[in-house]
């Protein structure tokens, strides 16, 4: 009797030990997964600082306000874009030659300038990293793509997979079922660049409504 009674006494203890093990580790578990989390939304803020200034104070805020206002497209696309494009980068170059705030490839440069009549006019020393004529020009770029295909995202496939590949997407059925939306892009980098630039436009339409 006495051997059963310490052998209950042994098994008992047991279990509680293996009680106390299972709690530690999930309250390790626990802690880990909050300190992962915390990890994540610390980079993510980090982020969030280091790509997307204080719009109410960056250099271009007035000059982008009032060319979003003269060619009639959204600041928050405006934002979307420059986001998507450069990170706020005035001196950015892509490694396809693409220039600017706008990122605008020179021949789509000269094209506007054409479009709106400037192509013999004085231009700036900076030229196309001009930052104000990189904006109106972009700006511009984006108007004339909304207009040509009345859907937004359409327009940002445009910008970024040029207008004439865009045309011919709408119309293959592989691509489109109206000849005005996109349900597929067959450019991975392009559906990429439509779905980063509708992700910033929702950001930046926050910040623009918190603003009033």
């Amino acid at each position: 009797m006495r051997y059963r009674a310490s052998f209950r006494t042994r098994e008992g203890r047991r279990i509680i030990l293996r009680m106390g093990v299972v709690a530690l580790l999930g309250t390790a578990l626990a802690a880990a997964a909050l300190l992962a989390a915390w990890g994540v939304y610390w980079m993510f803020q980090q982020f969030m600082s280091r790509h997307q200034p204080d719009i109410g104070s960056w250099t271009y805020a007035g000059a982008a306000a009032d060319c979003a206002g003269e060619y009639d497209v959204p600041l928050d696309v405006v934002y979307a874009v420059i986001e998507t494009e450069s990170h706020f980068d005035a001196d950015a170059r892509s490694g396809a030659g693409a220039c600017g705030l706008m990122q605008l490839m020179p021949d789509t440069y000269d094209w506007i300038r054409t479009r709106l009549g400037e192509a013999d006019a004085a231009e700036p020393a900076e030229g196309i990293f001009d930052p104000e004529l990189n904006l109106r020009y972009g700006i511009y770029y984006l108007s004339w793509l909304y207009e040509t295909f009345g859907v937004w995202e359409t327009a940002w496939a445009g910008y970024n997979a040029g207008p004439n590949i865009v045309k011919k997407w709408l119309q293959d059925s592989r691509y489109s079922s109206d000849g005005v939306t996109l349900h597929t892009i067959p450019y991975t980098e392009t559906a990429n660049y439509v779905v980063k630039v509708g992700e910033a436009r929702e950001y930046y339409q926050s910040c623009l409504r918190d603003a009033g």
